[in-house]
């Protein structure tokens, strides 16, 4: 990186001004915070508000909202400001680092690190997240970082490096628990070296694999048992014999596999399944075509150009893979953004394959540069497509703006969407007293729980019954109507109830988004 940084400065720079437009391109469009943010935009409020106790209580993994209050701090901005500054940072941070990989293993190939830096600044998956707080691009920034200076120290063997990659890996457990894992691994790496020319190499690497290995299992331990503290609680209220988080994991196997007929086949059909499901999501999250150029240049050994970095990708790409098919099994699904790290790491041989297309531009043969046309088109429509991020919540703000300024101080309010309490501005800790979601919605009304609040809003989605049902319930529990109802274009609207008898006026306003 410090060569590319000497070499090309106005590169780098470009990178950097190019995320940033980006950044604010997707913050722009996508001007409404998603559901996870709310959990650490409220926690780095409690954190500005020196109320530590309640911030860790709700959530035990607080160096993310630690550096979204630290910048709110620093730089005089409210939360949710610094956590798109903080975001923005990290983006730019991932964009480098991949660049950075992609320069250590073309060995600074002009080209190859052009079509690199145009790759992830357009990925598809990197640009419909840039407008989100979340924590993945900390950690996904600190994998690739840890890469490449696992990659540097392939060739140089130098302490620096070494010492740079397990600061990465360990930079990147404070943003994701994969980081953990990936920690959890670094002994296989260390003892690659073991031959190699370091000076009382055997007993620092030994000595640091063992450290690695110990502090790795102790921090999985704990987070695995605080993270499934309150399903333990909830089994053990149902008269489920579970008692610690392995318990609960076999539990959880069984009923997946105990009840199934078939025995063998039905294990071997079920397992068969969440692999194909982690695999599709990952060949979705690559767009498909960039999936393909990364496994046919590993095919033909574009970019690996040495079997000490071909071992070192793949066993960061079956660590990623055996941690999706992990998750499919404890969670019973694979959330999209979960691949990226896997995504990421076959991606960076996609520019190797995709200097070949471009090459084939200059082929006598007609077919190929036919073929090396339409695949290029294919990627620039994608990457293109890739940039509207338009939200369909635009009215979400109008009814937040409406909520603070008309219910009184003190109210209280339920939603079966959390991004109606954040926007309503009643204060962090309002974010953290319930469980703002339909099935809650639904356990509120069939017990009349929603009366313990002063205010109801319900979401609306197109085609959802579901939601549709929570209004009517309401309506017909109260027999009354709602107080305001909010609608935009798309289908989408807000209704909001008062639990309070004399509030029975019903008015009815068209979003300002409209």
């Amino acid at each position: 990186m410090y060569q590319l940084l000497r070499d090309r400065p106005k590169f780098i720079l470009a990178i950097i001004v190019a995320n940033v437009l980006l950044s604010a391109w997707s913050i722009t469009l996508d001007s409404v915070i998603n559901n996870d943010g709310v959990t650490y935009i409220a926690m780095a409020e409690l954190f500005l508000e020196g109320d530590w106790e309640t911030a860790k209580s709700y959530y035990s993994w607080p160096f993310y909202p630690l550096l979204i209050a630290g910048i709110a701090k620093a730089l005089l901005l409210d939360a949710s400001t610094a956590a798109y500054v903080l975001n923005t940072l990290l983006a730019t941070s991932l964009s480098l680092a991949f660049v950075a990989v992609l320069g250590q293993l073309s060995n600074n190939n002009r080209r190859i690190l052009l079509i690199a830096a145009v790759v992830v600044l357009l990925f598809p998956s990197i640009t419909k997240y840039r407008s989100y707080v979340i924590r993945d691009f900390g950690y996904l920034s600190f994998y690739l970082w840890s890469l490449y200076f696992i990659f540097r120290f392939c060739t140089t063997l130098s302490k620096k490096h070494l010492i740079g990659w397990l600061t990465a890996t360990g930079l990147a457990c404070l943003f994701r628990f994969e980081g953990i894992v990936l920690m959890f691994v670094t002994p296989y790496f260390l003892f690659l070296f073991l031959s190699e020319g370091i000076q009382h190499r055997k007993k620092i690497l030994a000595g640091l694999s063992v450290s690695i290995g110990v502090a790795s299992t102790a921090v999985i331990s704990w987070y695995l048992s605080d993270k499934y503290q309150a399903s333990i609680q909830l089994a053990q209220e149902a008269g489920k014999d579970i008692h610690s988080v392995f318990d609960l994991f076999m539990s959880n196997i069984n009923e997946q596999f105990g009840v199934a007929p078939g025995g063998t086949w039905a294990y071997l059909t079920s397992i068969g399944s969440k692999v194909l499901d982690v695999i599709y999501q990952l060949i979705r999250r690559m767009a498909v075509f960039y999936f393909f150029l990364g496994l046919i240049a590993y095919k033909f050994g574009m970019g690996l150009s040495t079997r000490l970095h071909k071992r070192i990708w793949l066993v960061y790409l079956l660590t990623n893979l055996f941690m999706l098919i992990g998750f499919s099994f404890t969670n019973n699904l694979v959330v999209g953004r979960y691949t990226m790290a896997t995504a990421l790491t076959i991606l960076l041989l996609a520019p190797f394959a995709i200097d070949r297309v471009i090459n084939a531009l200059g082929s006598s043969r007609l077919i190929a540069k036919l073929g090396a046309v339409l695949l290029l088109f294919v990627l620039t429509f994608a990457s293109a497509d890739g940039l509207n991020v338009q939200t369909k919540k635009t009215h979400f703000l109008e009814v937040g703006r409406w909520l603070h300024n008309n219910l009184p101080e003190g109210a209280s309010l339920f939603s079966n969407d959390r991004l109606l309490i954040h926007y309503a501005d009643l204060g962090p800790r309002s974010n953290f007293v319930d469980q703002f979601t339909n099935k809650r919605m639904w356990s509120h009304i069939d017990k009349n729980v929603f009366y313990s609040y002063d205010y109801v809003a319900v979401s609306v989605t197109p085609n959802s019954l579901l939601e549709s049902n929570f209004a009517s319930s309401l309506w017909f529990k109260m027999d009354r109507g709602p107080i305001k109802v909010f609608e935009a274009d798309n289908g989408r609207k807000v209704i909001i109830f008062s639990t309070q008898p004399q509030d029975t006026d019903t008015s009815r306003v068209k979003s300002s988004d409209d």
